[in-house]
């Protein structure tokens, strides 16, 4: 198959290893997020749902896709034609075949779990009448997702005459595959912008303080990103129809449909991850608080009780006043009464129990 073929301008280059190494970076990234979210449902709110079952079957899909990516690199993936024989590109394309199915129900499903969220989201604010859209949007995903998986494999009889043209038998015409594969990027990018700016409908309907809705809202934008992976992976795409050297010129919207991939599944995670941002948030203004002192020099020193500080200032002389401290508990109800020159204050602790602080203060002359 390669025998005909003219040497490629630029010599020999392979970049197999350079899709490969980012394929499995983002996959290894999305798989953190992934197995954060199941923590925080599972151990942490107690409540696991059809959107993280969704994302969980997505990643799975995406970690047998990018499996498939390693033998099609090892087999010439990412190198000219040319410099292979017939049997590394019967086995590159092979593989890369095998992994598109994988990758078109992969994207499908993340966005299915985004709105599958939203749905849940919405039932807690005064706009379910705007459940319409999200389930809109699992239809719309559901009908090109099918034929297009369907349609990748399909479209030879036999199946293998895809990656090896000498098998006997019939395919269709390539024409059709490509539009299928112009509706389907163009409907994931749709359903990525429609996710990604629908939130910001009803945000302000959350019973949230303003800053978690102005997060949230930034967190869901985040799904722009892949809605302009998905304009370029189906632009390159579009590309190849006038390419020959499909080994190597195809790595490009590979790449940006796998980058697409991941990121759809860690824009997917990101709202359900409030608790670990929160912990975090929370252990680095603890180390701050240890670490760096106030402006008087002194480590900042906060009242359990209270979480403020107080400041305690030196009487002047004369006279010197000696303080005496006496703290005792006692049932919430009774009372205090002042002698004189004593003072008295009442700090709640729990429900039920008050913290009774006297202080007596002694003057002598110096």
């Amino acid at each position: 198959m390669s025998g005909s073929l003219q040497p490629p301008q630029g010599g020999r280059h392979n970049k197999g290893s350079a899709f490969l190494s980012v394929a499995l970076v983002f996959t290894i990234i999305a798989l953190m997020f992934v197995l954060a979210r199941i923590y925080v449902r599972i151990w942490v709110k107690h409540a696991f749902g059809w959107d993280d079952g969704m994302v969980i079957l997505s990643m799975l899909l995406a970690l047998v896709s990018t499996s498939f990516n390693i033998p099609e690199v090892l087999a010439g993936y990412g190198q000219h034609l040319y410099y292979l024989s017939d049997g590394d590109i019967i086995e590159s394309l092979k593989w890369n075949y095998l992994a598109t199915p994988l990758l078109i129900f992969s994207l499908a499903a993340s966005k299915i779990s985004i709105c599958v969220f939203l749905l849940r989201v919405l039932d807690r604010t005064r706009a379910k009448f705007k459940r319409s859209f999200p389930y809109g949007i699992i239809a719309l995903l559901t009908v090109i997702a099918i034929p297009s998986a369907g349609y990748s494999l399909g479209q030879c009889q036999p199946v293998r005459k895809l990656w090896n043209p000498l098998t006997p038998g019939h395919c269709q015409d390539p024409s059709n595959f490509v539009r299928l594969g112009y509706a389907n990027g163009a409907i994931n990018a749709f359903g990525d912008f429609a996710l990604a700016l629908f939130p910001l409908s009803f945000i302000k309907d959350l019973n949230l303080s303003f800053h978690r809705k102005v997060v949230l809202g930034l967190l869901m934008c985040c799904g722009i990103v892949c809605g302009v992976l998905a304009i370029t992976r189906t632009i390159l795409t579009g590309d190849l129809t006038a390419q020959s050297d499909v080994t190597y010129d195809s790595v490009d919207s590979s790449l940006f449909a796998v980058v697409e991939e991941n990121v759809s599944i860690i824009v997917s995670c990101v709202p359900t991850l409030g608790p670990i941002f929160q912990s975090i948030d929370d252990k680095l203004k603890f180390l701050k608080s240890t670490h760096y002192p106030n402006k008087n020099g002194h480590t900042p020193q906060s009242d359990p009780h209270k979480g403020t500080s107080i400041s305690l200032h030196v009487i002047p002389n004369p006279p010197r006043a000696v303080i005496q401290y006496e703290s005792s508990a006692a049932a919430a109800g009774n009372t205090y009464e002042d002698s004189r020159g004593t003072y008295g204050s009442e700090t709640s602790l729990v429900p039920g129990i008050q913290k009774i602080t006297r202080v007596e203060v002694q003057r002598s002359e110096v």
